[in-house]
C-alpha cells in the first residue's frame, strides 16, 4: 500500500515537473514573438519621426499670408510715380567715353610769284565803240598755273578783269584806244585778288582812208567843174569836191578797238598770290 503512494508520488512529480517543463518551452516560444512587434513598433514610430522633415520646406515654399493693408487707398490722379529701382542683378552701366576726334588738317597755301605768265581766253566780247572805262570781264585760264612741279590752278579757272581806260575814235583825228587788267581769280571755290600788268590797245590810223576820201571828193569836182566852164570851173570844181570830201571825213568815224570771244590774251603778275591748295 504504501509502495503505491509512493510510486503514485512520483507519478505526480513526473507529470508535475512534466508541465512545468512545457510550460517553461511554451513560455520561451511566445516571447520572441511578444519582442518582434516592440520591435517593428519602435521602427513604425522612428519613420513617423523622420517623416515631418519636409514640414518646413513646404512652409517656406508656401507664400506667406498677406494681412490685410490698413493704410487708405490713395486716388490714382493723386500718386507720384516712383522711379524704379534698380535691379541687382542688372549689370551697372559704364560712363562712355567721349570720341576722340581728330582736329581738321591745315589749310596749305602755295605761293604764286611775280612774273608768272597767265594766258587765257576773253568770254566777253570788247568794243571801244560800245564799252565804257571801268567796265568789267571775264577770261577763262587757258593752260595750268605750276609751281614747283605742282599744279596750283587748273586750266579752265575764271578770271575777270576790268577795262582801265576806253576811249571812242574821233572824227578826223583821235583813235580808239582801250586798256584793261585781271583783277580776281577763283580756285578751288575761293576767290583770291589779283594785280596783272596793263595791256593796252590802240586802234589802226584812218589818215590814208581819209586822203583817199579827199582825193576822190577834188577829182569828181575838177570834172564836174571843167563840164560846165572849161578851166575856171574845173577850179571851182575841184575846190567844191575837195571840201565835199573832208565833210565826209569829218562824218564818219575811225576804226575801233574790238575783241571778239575766244579772243587769246596774256598777262603777267605784277605780285605775289597765295592759294589754298588740298
Amino acid at each position: 500500500m504504501s509502495r503505491i503512494k509512493y510510486v503514485l508520488l512520483a507519478l505526480l512529480l513526473m507529470v508535475f515537473a512534466g508541465c512545468s517543463r512545457t510550460k517553461e518551452e511554451t513560455t520561451e516560444q511566445q516571447q520572441p514573438v511578444l519582442e518582434e512587434p516592440a520591435a517593428e513598433q519602435g521602427q513604425e514610430s522612428a519613420a513617423e519621426v523622420a517623416e515631418p522633415e519636409p514640414e518646413p520646406q513646404r512652409a517656406a515654399q508656401a507664400p506667406p499670408a498677406q494681412r490685410p493693408s490698413t493704410r487708405p487707398v490713395e486716388p490714382e490722379d493723386d500718386r507720384v510715380p516712383s522711379r524704379p529701382r534698380r535691379r541687382a542683378s542688372e549689370p551697372v552701366q559704364q560712363a562712355q567715353e567721349p570720341v576722340r576726334t581728330q582736329p581738321p588738317p591745315q589749310p596749305r597755301y602755295v605761293t604764286i610769284p611775280v612774273g608768272t605768265n597767265l594766258p587765257v581766253r576773253l568770254q566777253d566780247p570788247l568794243d571801244s565803240g560800245v564799252n565804257k572805262t571801268g567796265d568789267t570781264f571775264r577770261v577763262l585760264l587757258d593752260q595750268d598755273i605750276v609751281v614747283n612741279g605742282r599744279t596750283v590752278v587748273p586750266r579752265g579757272a575764271v578770271l575777270e578783269g576790268k577795262l582801265s581806260h576806253v576811249e571812242r575814235s574821233g572824227r578826223v583825228e583821235g583813235r580808239a584806244a582801250m586798256s584793261m587788267q585781271l583783277t580776281s581769280l577763283q580756285a578751288g571755290g575761293q576767290s583770291y585778288q589779283v594785280q596783272t600788268g596793263v595791256l593796252a590797245f590802240e586802234a589802226e590810223s584812218s589818215k590814208k582812208k581819209d586822203a583817199t576820201k579827199v582825193g576822190v571828193g577834188a577829182g569828181l569836182g575838177a570834172v564836174i567843174g571843167a563840164i560846165a566852164g572849161g578851166g575856171k570851173g574845173a577850179a571851182i570844181g575841184a575846190a567844191v569836191g575837195a571840201g565835199a570830201g573832208g565833210a565826209t571825213v569829218m562824218a564818219t568815224r575811225g576804226n575801233e578797238v574790238k575783241f571778239d570771244p575766244e579772243h587769246q590774251l596774256s598777262f603777267e603778275l605784277t605780285r605775289d598770290v597765295s592759294v589754298r591748295v588740298r
